[in-house]
This record gives C-alpha cells, structure tokens and sequence, in this order.
C-alpha cells in the first residue's frame, strides 16, 4: 500500500512537472512570436501628431489627369468632409478653407501597395503614410482578427493607410509540427474540399475582403475559388505548385500576388531550371510569355507586381552587409529585423535569403549567381508581356519581408517598374488607378467625389518616376500631413525603434 501511494504521489509531481514545463514553453513560444512580428518594439503615440482637418483648398498646383498621362496646370482642389468636392481653375474659395499655395508643385492620388503584410506594429501604418502609401492591401491575416480592427480604427479617423485584408493565407499542411503550430494561432492549413469551403464562408461572415492563397493543393484550390464565386468574396495570391496556369485561367482567381508565381509556373511547365539550361528556359519563356499573358488579360486576372524583392535576392544571398546598406534599414522594425529563436530575421548570418551553405564553393556560387540572374531576367520578360498585352498590372512590394521596407519600398518597386519598360504614366497608373480600381475603392484619382487621398510632389514624376519620393504632404482621408509633420513622424519611430533595439545596426547606416 506504501509502495502504490510513493507511485501514486511521484505520478503527481510528475505532471505537474509536466504542466509547468508546458505552460513555461507556451508563454517562451508566445513571447518569441510577439519579438519577430514587431509587438515588443515601442509603440509611437501617433496623437502627437495634429493633421489639419479643416476644409482644405490647394491652389496653383498640377494635378495628374485621370490617365495618369498628362500634368494639368494651375488648378485648385478644394477638399472638404474627407472628399474632393471641385478641381478647376477658376474657383471661390470659402473663408473657412485652409488655403496651401502649391505654385510649382504636383499633385498625385495616395499611393497604394497592393501586396503589403502589416504584423502587430502600428508603427507601420505611419510608415506607410510617411511615404505617400494611403491606401494597402494586406495579404495575410492574423488568426485573431487584429487587422479588422485596425481596419475599422482607419475608417473610424485613426490616422492609417485604408486597408484591404484578405484572410490567410490558405495552404494545405498536415503533420505533429503543423498541430503544434495550430496551438499558437496558425490554424491556416486546409486538406479538404470541405474545409476550405467552411473557411471562405466564415472569413466572408467576419469581414474580410479576399481570400489569399498560399500553396493548398488542387483540390482544396478549387473548392476554395468556387466557394469564393458563391460567396462573391475575391481570391487573391499565390499559384499553387500543383495547380496549373491553365487551372488558374477558368478559376476566377482575381490576382496574382507575384509576376513571379508566372516564372515559377512556367519553369514547372518547362520541366525545372538550372544553371547549365538557363537560355534554353528563356527562349521557352520568350516563345510562351505573350499568350499567357494574353489568357491573364482575357481572364481579367490582375498581376501585383513585387519586382523589387526578386531583384534584391541575389544582393541578399551574397552581398548581404553591403545591400543593407542601400535600403533605410533605421525604419524597419527591429523585431523583424532581428528575429527570434522561430524565425530569421534580415541581419547577416540569419537572413531567410542569405546562401550559407554554399559560400565556400566557387562552382556553386557561380552556378547560383547565374540561376537568380536568369531568374530575373525572366520577371523582366514575362513583365514586359504583360505590359505589351495589356493585363492590369498593380504596384506591390511584399513589404516586411527581408529588405522590403514598408512604405519606402514602394519607390523601389516603381522604379523597377520604370525599368522593366513601362513608362512614367504606366506606373503612376499602376500605383494609383489600377488598384483603386481594382479593389473598388473610391479613391485613385483626382476627380469631385473622390476620397481625398493624395500626395503633394515638388518635383513632377511623369519627367522621372524618382520624383513620387519628393514628398510635400501627404493628404490621407481629407488630412493634410505637411513637409514637418512627415519629417516628425519618421524621427519618431526611428527613436521608438532604437529603444527597443537589442542588436546594434549602426555599421548598417549611412
């Protein structure tokens, strides 16, 4: 009897013991989560900046035609109760309108990023503001519904980008690591028709605005976009690896996240890429390019761009110290940038893009530098074709993954468009128009009735797409952010980044 109750007595410290080191290990989990999505980082008080509210008139200014094709001189815009309400030359001004004289200035529509990821950081949102970015498209979703609310505190006044949130992204994972994962919030994985199905139903009742997809399987896939067909709630994202292009042709997929889930596709459909194949790969995607970009526009599928990222990976794999140094790595959260113990962050030696393991080979070294080099260049021909056949191309820069700052990148992005061979009015049109129009917001031009979302440039960008970084002020949703409130918002979160910094980053900054 002795001996069953010392068994029974030793069982109980056992699982308590047990019970301890699992609570221990779900508050260690939990708080490596809130390091690398930015949670711990010093939140900016974002009252302390006061944006004039009242009526606004912007007078002697240029404003970008409704085509994105021409400056039309010496206009005023009169803004009032968050809209656009006269565009002319000749026009009465109230008294009670702040008038800004905007003599040699350009006006444009707010930005927009159509493939932007907001983590549990608000500071982003002000970042993007600072950089003209009004209005984003979030392409993943937090499994607590964070991002809803933050929407609603946006259209409620919070001074924010608008946001567009889809829900995911969906994929297809089975396995232990995948229900631990489940434990911590990722409950993303669907391996059914009849899951996805419930999925899309439940994310439409909660409010999303798409749904994303990410890698599920065909079947899966398919139920989810003819789910969403049902539901009239848009599929965006990714081309899964077993789905074909000729499947997302008939889904009713409305956009592709990446030019670069095309590249991927074809080089399925060529049968894989590598260094010692690599012209014969582009002479197969030259041959291909135009019709499928012709079945794209057909099938009224919008491309995101994210050209930036692809080009900045080969600098990434091998010359990591140096490429940090060109972007404004002082922005970026240092949650994100640091990492944690469950995910890489951007800093060397622990960069997701970075090629450790074969540092020491010459021969793969040069094989690997000539694989991203055809890689790119692929981007570049498929995004020429689109362009050649016109699909509906929208600026997107996958912000907040390695190197990819938020709201600065978006100039990298048009700038990589300008280089792939659109011209100035062609990106203007893809970073303004063609998401608004896309995401049916009531924004994107410079028309009565608009929302007044928009950017006052010193210098005209149609001479130089450079010129959408030469930011005046920044109207979001009838607010106007002058040259000094912008200058007071990004020193502020470059201070609440430096407090909450662990790593120093200062061999990094120019």
């Amino acid at each position: 009897m002795m001996k069953l109750k010392k068994t029974k007595k030793w069982t109980l410290y056992v699982l308590v013991f047990l019970l301890i080191i699992s609570v221990a290990s779900c508050f260690g989990v939990k708080s490596q989560i809130k390091q690398h999505t930015g949670e711990n980082t010093e939140l900016v008080d974002s009252s302390l900046f006061n944006p004039a509210a009242s009526p606004i008139a912007i007078t002697n200014v240029s404003v970008l035609s409704s085509d994105c094709t021409k400056m039309l001189d010496s206009l005023t815009v009169l803004i009032k109760d968050e809209k656009i309400i006269q565009v002319a030359k000749e026009v009465s001004i109230p008294n009670e309108y702040i008038i800004v004289d905007a003599t040699g200035q350009y006006l444009i529509p707010g930005l927009v990023d159509t493939h932007a990821h907001l983590h549990r950081s608000k500071n982003d949102l002000l970042l993007y503001l600072a950089n003209g970015v009004t209005h984003i498209a979030n392409n993943s979703s937090e499994s607590d519904n964070l991002l809803l609310t933050w929407r609603e505190e946006a259209e409620k006044g919070a001074l924010s980008p608008k946001i567009y949130i889809a829900a995911g992204g969906m994929s297809s994972k089975k396995g232990v690591i995948q229900k631990i994962k489940t434990l911590f919030g990722d409950s993303r994985k669907y391996n059914t028709s009849a899951q996805a199905r419930r999925a899309v139903k439940k994310f439409k009742s909660q409010g999303y605005d798409a749904i994303k997809s990410y890698n599920p399987n065909r079947e899966v896939y398919i139920a989810l976009t003819n789910e969403a067909k049902k539901q009239n709630i848009p599929v965006i994202g990714h081309l899964p690896t077993d789905v074909s292009l000729e499947d997302l042709y008939s889904s009713g997929q409305s956009q592709l996240a990446h030019v670069e889930e095309i590249i991927k596709a074809t080089i399925r459909e060529f049968g894989g890429m590598w260094s010692d194949n690599s012209e014969e790969y582009l002479t197969f995607l030259k041959d291909n390019a135009d019709q499928i970009a012709v079945k794209l526009k057909k099938n009224k599928i919008v491309v995101s761009s994210t050209l930036w990222i692809i080009e900045s990976i080969p600098k990434q794999n091998f010359e990591i110290d140096n490429f940090l140094k060109t972007i404004k790595l002082e922005y970026q959260n240092p949650g994100q940038i640091e990492g944690s113990k469950l995910a890489k962050g951007w800093l060397p030696g622990n960069n997701s893009y970075e090629n450790m393991d074969i540092k020491n080979s010459p021969e793969q070294i040069k094989d690997h530098k000539l694989f991203w080099k055809t890689y790119v260049e692929a981007i570049h021909i498929m995004t020429k074709a689109l362009v050649k056949q016109g699909v509906t191309i929208t600026a997107g820069t996958d912000s907040n993954t390695p190197g990819v700052v938020a709201g600065f990148s978006l100039h990298d992005e048009l700038e990589s468009l300008s280089k792939s061979g659109l011209t100035e009015d062609q990106v203007l049109y893809a970073a303004t128009v063609a998401p608004s129009d896309w995401m049916h917001s009531n924004a994107g031009k410079i028309e009565i009735g608009r929302r007044a979302d928009l950017v006052l440039l010193n210098k005209n960008p149609l001479g130089d797409i450079k010129n959408t970084r030469a930011i005046n002020a920044v109207i979001t949703k009838g607010k106007y952010l002058d040259r000094m409130t912008l200058d007071k918002i990004l020193e502020s979160i470059k201070l609440a980044n430096n407090d909450s910094r662990k790593i120093n980053i200062d061999k990094f900054i120019k």
